[in-house]
């Protein structure tokens, strides 16, 4: 059986998806808010794979962050695969915790931090602390993985900090015991530092993780003596190491998406046992600027409300009572598959429906890279879109106009559920669309695209059965459609 954490923004969700596949999976270690409604014998045993929600350089919690053995989480992939439609799957070169002989490339003080080559085509940032002057450029350092970047440039951020994780315990440069957070008995930690105190470590700190809580003593010594052995096997490699590169240990780490489906059934499975508003990820997603509305009406509102509350736009009339639910301008999020493929834009907002849940915005096209390849049409000065976007949808329409206001095109995009906030808007486009203008019948461009991410491992079989049948039925109504104003 496969032991599992699961903290952060998706944990409740996550528990209540894995504890229906019982017999492969235990979850360990469980939050404070899963322990409060699920009281229970927990195992506190260091996890075969952990489970978090990952935040971006905005704070945005859309992903998340998967950790342990490799088959471990290839397990894990399969079921959130077999449940959720549009995750997408990024897995990593890199291996946190894992630990590398760098070479100082960069050092910006203004940013506090060095850029640090590790081999390859892998690099990594070095925060520095507020006294620290920072590595000399050209310096060779051993580095230890912290964690995958969230960044625009997706460097991992790095720690000079070395570590020698065990299952018990972790081996720190810092010559301390110190003890997990999560032992809150006053007994257990008292026998842990005093445990600790007792080792011989040769100049190592001893960090207690969770697990050790519950372990006797004569196997947590034994385990802090191998893990000094692999501290001196550590030291010898970083003596005699030359080239750029890994040197030593790490878990495999993989990223998972989880748009605007995958929210919406996470919350369909924390409501199982918790009071859960519809639009519960989403919004806590977004962080402060709705999380204490959406905490607010979880705690005030009857649990027979939330359960019938099915129009998740209805709590923006809550976090936004002072003024209009809705910006006059609004600012789509689209990001793409490909990782570094992103757009941002602002258009004004035309016409809305928040109780049918739809937002029309009007963009003006500056340039002919405005336009979206794959459309045919006459590109003139003037040319404006206006996009309607459904929440939830799996697909938005944009219509492209003259600057008399004549029809032009149709542009049908298919992407992850839209999810529409008070200022943005947000989704993943697929890459797949139906296109038709005067000078172009309608047709359906990218699907190949997407079943060769599909072969590369980034979306699954579930996903690309979907854009299928959405891109079928998108072309099969525009082919039946007369064209606008009658051409």
């Amino acid at each position: 059986m496969t032991t599992l954490r699961i903290r952060g923004l998706y944990g409740a969700a996550l528990t209540s998806l894995f504890r229906q596949h019982h017999q492969d999976w235990e979850i360990v270690q469980p939050d404070d808010e899963v322990r409060a409604c699920l009281p229970g014998d927990w195992r506190m045993d260091s996890p075969d794979v952990a489970v978090d929600a990952h935040a971006d350089a905005q704070g945005v919690r859309d992903t998340l962050q998967l950790s342990g053995s490799g088959d471990g989480i290839e397990r894990v992939l399969g079921i959130l695969q077999r449940h959720f439609t549009d995750i997408i799957i990024r897995r990593s070169g890199m291996q946190v915790g894992s630990m590398y002989l760098g070479l100082v490339g960069l050092v910006s003080r203004e940013r506090r931090q060095s850029v640090v080559y590790l081999g390859g085509q892998l690099s990594g940032t070095l925060a520095m602390g507020p006294d620290d002057r920072g590595p000399e450029i050209g310096a060779r350092i051993p580095v230890r993985i912290e964690a995958l970047g969230n960044g625009p440039d997706k460097r991992p951020q790095l720690s000079a900090a070395l570590s020698v994780p065990g299952r018990y315990a972790v081996l720190s440069m810092t010559p301390a015991v110190r003890i997990s957070k999560q032992i809150t008995s006053a007994g257990a930690r008292e026998r842990l530092q005093q445990l600790g105190q007792a080792q011989e470590t040769h100049g190592w700190g001893i960090i207690w993780r969770t697990a050790a809580q519950n372990a006797k003593d004569a196997v947590l010594s034994e385990e802090i003596q191998d893990l000094v052995q692999q501290a001196g096997d550590l030291r010898e490699r970083l003596s005699g190491a030359k080239a750029l590169g890994y040197l030593y240990g790490g878990d495999v780490s993989t990223q998972v998406e989880m748009p605007g489906d995958a929210k919406r059934l996470c919350d369909h499975l924390r409501a199982e046992f918790l009071p859960t508003l519809p639009g519960h990820h989403k919004y806590k997603a977004q962080g402060d600027v709705y999380g204490a509305t959406v905490d607010g009406l979880e705690k005030e509102l009857p649990a027979e409300v939330l359960r019938n509350r099915t129009a998740p736009l209805g709590v923006l009339a809550s976090v936004n009572a002072m003024e209009s639910p809705l910006r006059d301008t609004l600012r789509v999020r689209m990001r793409g598959l490909r990782e570094n493929a992103a757009a941002q834009y602002e258009g004004r907002r035309v016409a809305y429906d928040l109780d049918a849940g739809w937002v029309e915005i009007r963009q003006e096209l500056r340039n002919k890279d405005s336009y979206p390849a794959g459309l045919r049409l006459d590109k003139q000065p003037g040319d404006y879109t206006v996009t309607r976007f459904q929440e939830g949808s799996w697909h938005y329409v944009t219509r492209f106009y003259g600057r008399q206001g004549a029809w032009k095109a149709d542009y049908v995009g298919i992407a992850t559920p839209t999810a529409i906030f008070s200022d943005q808007l947000h989704l993943v486009d697929l890459g797949v669309s139906v296109c038709r203008s005067p000078d172009q019948p309608a047709d359906l461009i990218g699907i190949e695209s997407l079943q060769e991410q599909q072969k590369q491992g980034l979306v699954g079989a579930a996903m690309v059965s979907k854009v299928q049948e959405e891109g079928a039925a998108l072309l099969q109504q525009l082919r039946q459609e007369d064209l606008p104003g009658g051409e």
